[in-house]
């Protein structure tokens, strides 16, 4: 109990949210020729601990918690995914769209090992360790499940405007896990993430979702 009490003070939580661009790579190439780079996003949000490995040391860190991922891409020249059997493909839509969205959401775990350099502070002959008050730098991973994979299409016929978003599960896989990264300085970081397994189970061509943006965590 005396040990767990003194990983306890060690310990502090954070709020974490970030966003930024989102694409699909083939064979480590951008696939922005099928997805849009700039329409393409992600975010992120959820809780992290963040514990201090070393009693006297405020260099390494272990952060760890609960995140639900959003990953959205949008298609290029007019096309949507089709479902045919154990393939989900690209098809060019009879209709003209005015917006082609596919999203997939993730409630995952990330681990990351944290080198925070931000210095102790000595008051009264005390020593106090801060987090997130330097540069700070980490690395790790992440995995976890598909909670919900939508489609989302928009068009306009007979000056009607309509939408429609189709939930299913497009051959998505159930699981994901990758690796991640980021470095900054105080609350913000700039932030990358990989899977490390493809989107769709058993396509033939594997596309794997990159995410890089920003990072915020506040204390």
């Amino acid at each position: 109990m005396q040990g767990f009490s003194s990983w306890r003070k060690r310990t502090t939580s954070q709020f974490v949210f970030a966003l930024g661009l989102n694409n699909m790579m083939v064979d480590g190439k951008y696939q922005d020729s099928n997805y849009s780079f700039i329409g393409s996003h992600f975010y992120e949000w959820g809780f992290t601990y963040n514990s201090r490995l070393m009693k006297n040391d405020n260099l390494l860190h272990a952060k760890y918690g609960l995140s639900l991922m959003y990953n959205n891409i949008r298609p290029t020249d007019n096309r949507y995914f089709v479902v045919n059997g154990d393939q989900t493909n690209l098809e060019t839509n009879a209709v003209n769209l005015t917006e082609s969205r596919f999203r997939n959401v993730y409630l995952v775990m990330p681990v990351h090992l944290e080198f925070d350099f931000t210095r102790p502070t000595v008051k009264d002959g005390k020593t106090y360790f801060k987090t997130h008050k330097s540069f700070r730098f980490g690395i790790g991973g992440y995995t976890g499940i598909n909670v919900k994979s939508k489609q989302i299409l928009k068009f306009e016929e007979d000056d009607l405007k309509y939408k429609s978003k189709a939930k299913g599960e497009y051959n998505v896989n159930n699981f994901i896990y990758g690796v991640s990264s980021y470095i900054g300085y105080k609350e913000l970081s700039l932030y990358v993430k990989y899977d490390l397994n493809p989107l769709f189970q058993d396509n033939l061509v594997k596309e794997n979702n990159i995410s890089m943006g920003l990072r915020f965590d506040f204390n």
